[in-house]
């Protein structure tokens, strides 16, 4: 088990790409989780399990070394049974891809807040020295749907030279797109169906958290991706000496920011018989 505060398990820890990336997001002080754990095996979750006895409540990721193809099994919201089952998913999806798949827990104090309450999602993608891209979920979705591209709500894009005067105000002449009444409705019909059939939320539930119709970006969550995240990036000038893209995944949470991880390029590709592919 790697421990994501301890110096010793950094250098290991920094093998695994979405590690690494909370790693990037703790270095530069964005709003992120506490700490997280790498486990291996059952044995490692039952150690975990020990450690933490009266915790019930789990984040849990799956990730694979740095250049690998990801292990597929996605994030999730737990408890003591669960996280044991989704390991031994992982295990079974080792088998079928031929690689080695771990689990990350996150750690922060108090619950965690289910994917479905989260009151919006950025996606932040800084070209250096070209432009940065946003793209957001609304209410009721999380940074997954944008990073894999099957969701997105609005789209942005700053000029570099204009981002240090990008603010709430101004953000409409940046804005290249917004989601139509009927695409909203037809991707809310979607996401109500999955909620209900894979993760068994009753549809009464579903119906009340997704919201009926989609009313945009609220002002003070933008002032906050601003002030919180969009200038630190911006100026984190050794972070862009090495890559010539970056892209920070931000939440908001119980109306506060969270940064699980700046998602870097070797994340964003993997080869393929000798082809780059790129993932969102």
């Amino acid at each position: 088990m790697l421990d994501g505060n301890k110096i010793n398990d950094i250098k290991e820890i920094s093998r695994y790409g979405k590690a690494k990336g909370f790693l990037v997001a703790k270095r530069y002080n964005l709003p992120t989780y506490s700490n997280f754990f790498i486990l291996e095996n059952e044995e490692d979750i039952k150690l975990l399990l020990e450690r933490f006895k009266g915790q019930n409540d789990f984040c849990m990721r799956s990730d694979t070394l740095v250049g690998n193809i990801s292990i597929g099994i996605g994030g999730q919201n737990g408890n003591r049974e669960s996280i044991l089952e989704y390991m031994r998913n992982i295990k079974r999806r080792e088998k079928e891809l031929g690689v080695s798949g771990v689990a990350i827990i996150y750690w922060n104090d108090g619950k965690f807040c289910p994917t479905y309450e989260t009151e919006g999602s950025f996606y932040l993608d800084y070209r250096t020295n070209k432009e940065l891209l946003i793209d957001y979920v609304g209410k009721g979705w999380d940074g997954s749907f944008l990073s894999h591209g099957s969701a997105c709500h609005e789209t942005y894009s700053i000029p570099w030279e204009d981002i240090l005067f990008f603010d709430d105000n101004n953000r409409g002449k940046y804005r290249k797109q917004i989601i139509s009444e009927y695409a909203y409705s037809e991707l809310r019909k979607a996401r109500i169906k999955d909620l209900n059939e894979k993760y068994g939320l009753p549809l009464e539930k579903c119906e009340s958290v997704i919201p009926s119709k989609y009313s945009g970006i609220k002002n003070e969550y933008f002032r906050q991706i601003i002030n919180q995240v969009i200038l630190p990036m911006y100026d984190s000038k050794d972070l862009q000496k090495y890559y010539r893209e970056y892209i920070p995944i931000a939440q908001i949470e119980n109306g506060k920011v969270l940064v699980p991880e700046v998602i870097l390029p070797e994340r964003l590709r993997i080869k393929e018989k000798g082809v780059n592919i790129e993932e969102r």
